[in-house]
């Protein structure tokens, strides 16, 4: 789904000529760039560990393992409690303070995760239904557990904006992730190994986050910060994202218990992509965190409106090529017996479109102080899904669920674009909305319309039509993509700086 020091200077500027942003010396365009690049590459490995998982437990194996792992990431974020935000938010504004605040951090942190290790198998426990072994989800418990001890370190990191230190980590952690899955195949290739490889990575994964984050630890400030101030700074976000780990795995929990394992094994395959999809919106919204958050920063900054363009013009262009694309490459990843979840894919793929489009808007309010306003939304967007998949559930099975996650997506889309309207005065001009509809409503009909003469055919079409009414409405200019351009010279180069 993150520095100015305590002079509060005001850090906005741009070389309109190039694009540049600094932000405490460093471009924003950078190294926003170099963490899109590292989690592509990280996305790259997830999908090989989500292929391989795939090929070799089989559909219902597959269904056992997504049972387990989708139970814990129930609670993915409880252990974050919205500390790692906090701690972001005050480097963001004082790099040199926060001493006391981050030692706090780091022991809350501890105990967070021990509690999760115990909470998860207790609440599958009281479950009515038990379609996978407690031991399995203790395993899975312990992997979310070992994984969140590296938050803080990465907040550290998001504090100062040195997201190319962070691009450094996840390319790290998501190449240790990869081996250890390559080496559970070798040695036994069911559930349990494979589920023991995600612990071992998680424990190395800390090891390299501390490593990287060292530098930038503060020293000094002997004040300690009592955990229950820490808590309650934190407890607005805190409880963001547990509602927010609840709204996006209830629908596997449910699917496990309202239908069969083979049907969850194909609704996860079909997730794979959209997990992705949904990463890299959300990267690129949560680099903007700090500069919304500094002291000062009253206005909407460029950057902001520039991911908002940019998101809001790559979002239904990912999900045409998506939709056109689903059955091959579902049947090319995963295996024949995959292909049957095309359809689940093809819905789910419009739902990471709205959550490209109101990610930057929940990161905006929670920047400017308006998490509570923010926490209402992910609370009505939960309910809202947690019906739809009740009712859907036990008529569609695995597309009933994916319906939900759509209707339940827009409406966080539409509750969000409510808000930044009505707090922050954020709002998109009608032009480039309305073009941006009408070439998403063309393309589509370009896709189905052509749909026989071959997925390929379709959907190249689909995303020319798409992108050519975009370009002759404006909506991308050239300015655009010299500016993309530039980024990713300077990442490619090394350059630090505006």
């Amino acid at each position: 789904m993150a520095e100015s020091g305590g002079d509060d200077r005001h850090v906005d500027s741009v070389s309109p000529g190039k694009g540049k942003r600094e932000t405490g010396g460093i471009s924003l365009g950078r190294v926003t760039t170099l963490l899109v690049g590292s989690r592509a590459g990280g996305y790259a490995l997830a999908l090989v560990n989500s292929v391989v998982l795939a090929r070799t437990l089989g559909p219902d194996g597959l269904g056992v393992y997504a049972y387990a792992m989708g139970i814990a990431a129930l609670f993915g974020l409880l252990p974050n409690l919205g500390i790692s935000t906090i701690v972001t938010r005050n480097l963001a504004r004082d790099p040199t303070g926060g001493a006391g605040l981050v030692r706090a951090a780091l022991r809350a942190q501890v105990l967070l995760a021990g509690g999760v290790i115990v909470l998860i198998p207790l609440f599958a426990a009281a479950l009515p239904g038990q379609p996978t072994p407690l031991g399995y989800i203790l395993l899975a418990a312990a992997q979310l557990g070992m994984g969140a001890l590296s938050w803080p370190y990465l907040a550290i990191l998001a504090g100062h904006a040195r997201y190319d230190r962070v691009a450094l980590i996840e390319i790290l952690a998501g190449a240790v992730g990869t081996l250890s899955v390559l080496l559970a195949v070798a040695l036994r290739g069911d559930v349990v190994a494979f589920l023991w490889a995600h612990v071992a990575a998680a424990a190395l994964s800390v090891v390299i986050s501390r490593q990287f984050a060292r530098p930038f630890l503060p020293v000094g400030g002997h004040t300690a910060v009592p955990l229950r101030d820490l808590i309650r700074q934190a407890a607005p976000f805190g409880a963001s994202a547990v509602v927010q780990g609840l709204y996006t795995r209830q629908d596997i929990v449910l699917l496990g218990q309202l239908g069969a394992a083979a049907e969850l094994g194909l609704y996860s395959a079909a997730y794979k992509p959209v997990n992705l999809a949904v990463s890299f919106g959300s990267t690129v919204a949560g680099t903007l965190f700090p500069l919304m958050a500094q002291r000062g920063q009253r206005d909407v900054p460029i950057a902001f409106s520039r991911a908002m363009r940019g998101l809001g013009a790559a979002a239904p262009a990912m999900a045409l090529a998506v939709t056109g694309l689903a059955a091959p490459v579902l049947r090319g990843l995963f295996g024949g017996p995959y292909a049957a979840a095309a359809v689940i894919l093809m819905v789910l793929i419009w739902s990471a479109t709205a959550n490209w489009l109101y990610t930057p808007l929940g990161i905006a309010l929670q920047a400017r102080g308006h998490e509570r306003s923010w926490l209402v939304c992910l609370i009505v967007g939960a309910v809202v899904n947690g019906m739809v998949n009740l009712w859907a559930i036990p008529r569609w099975g695995g597309l009933g669920a994916a319906v939900a996650t759509l209707v339940s997506e827009t409406a966080l889309l539409a509750l969000g674009a409510y808000l930044t309207w009505r707090k922050l005065a954020i709002l998109p001009t009608a032009r480039p909305v309305l073009t941006g509809l009408g070439a998403t409503c063309a393309g589509a009909l370009a896709l189905v319309a052509l749909s026989d003469l071959g997925a390929l055919v379709a959907t190249g079409a689909a995303l020319f039509v798409y992108g050519g009414l975009l370009i002759s409405g404006r909506v991308i200019t050239r300015d655009d993509l010299t500016i993309v351009m530039d980024w990713i010279r300077q990442a490619t180069r090394g350059e630090a700086s505006a």
